[in-house]
């Protein structure tokens, strides 16, 4: 028989796994054997093409970590956000939005190329636009919490595999339906939680697993005091210009815009 030869992979793109009859149904991505057929030059046709939906704070972290790796290629972007640097927590001060990410993109694929051009990174206010592409395969859902399951069962519906931030969801019955509807249309679905998946992490549990530290006896869990505050006395402001509230707010009850409500203080607000 023809096209035996197999290679080990680390790295798997989405055409390798789907082309990987052994672990189809895996529930797993990790190290499996695929032909070498598959393999090229990072060849366009062997690339994961991206859209990232939502790129303020942690969505422009991921987005960097995306298009770092050469088997990928973002195509889009999609934040309600044209642009802003009113973010706090972390990421404060920094030049995050809509306008940002695709600059970036561009900006990242230019230097990449012969000519030192790049205008191939398309900006979206809704992400209903960003999945009609189908020339997207997947996407990253990095938005506010109560967006993260309709944004990912649309995500699903559309034929696109999904990266979630955690919190994956909100209440177990939406967790239900995002479950049930990724196996329904057949799509690979992760949820961002780096201390179940890091590398440094796993080994210590490797460590404890295999008695390496000895008898385990007592475990503490300690959970640090956020050191942001939102008072919760804020008055109404005018909404700024460059930003669609009323699509920032999506399944959330409705409520009057303050600055409090959006970027990273938006974790203080249980609704």
């Amino acid at each position: 028989m023809k096209d035996k030869t197999i290679k080990l992979t680390t790295n798997p793109t989405r055409r390798d796994f789907l082309r990987s009859s052994a672990v189809a149904g895996a529930a797993f991505i990790g190290p499996f054997f695929v032909p070498s057929s598959v393999f090229g030059a990072n060849a366009p046709s062997n690339r994961i093409t991206i859209g990232c939906i939502g790129v303020g704070g942690m969505g422009m972290n991921d987005l960097k970590a995306i298009i770092s790796k050469p088997q990928t290629q973002v195509l889009a972007v999609c934040d309600v956000e044209t642009g802003s640097k009113d973010y706090g927590g972390y990421y404060k001060g920094r030049d995050l939005g809509r306008e940002p990410a695709k600059r970036y993109t561009e900006k990242y694929y230019a230097g990449k190329t012969p000519s030192g051009t790049y205008k191939g990174c398309a900006a979206y206010i809704d992400f209903r636009e960003l999945l009609a592409r189908d020339d997207i395969d997947a996407v990253t859902v990095v938005t506010p919490d109560q967006w993260h399951v309709p944004i990912s069962v649309a995500a699903a519906r559309a034929g696109k595999d999904i990266y979630c931030e955690k919190p994956l969801t909100l209440t177990i019955k939406g967790g239900r339906v995002l479950a049930d509807t990724v196996k329904r249309y057949g799509r690979i679905l992760q949820t961002g939680s780096m201390q179940r998946s890091a590398q440094e992490f796993r080994f210590a549990c490797e460590l404890v697993r295999n008695g390496r530290i000895g008898k385990l006896h007592t475990i503490e869990v300690g959970i640090p005091k956020n050191n942001v505050k939102n008072p919760l006395n804020w008055k109404p402001e005018p909404i700024p210009d460059g930003l669609d509230y009323n699509m920032w707010l999506g399944p959330a009850p409705d409520a009057p815009y303050t600055k409090m409500r959006c970027h990273y203080t938006f974790r203080f607000i249980l609704d």
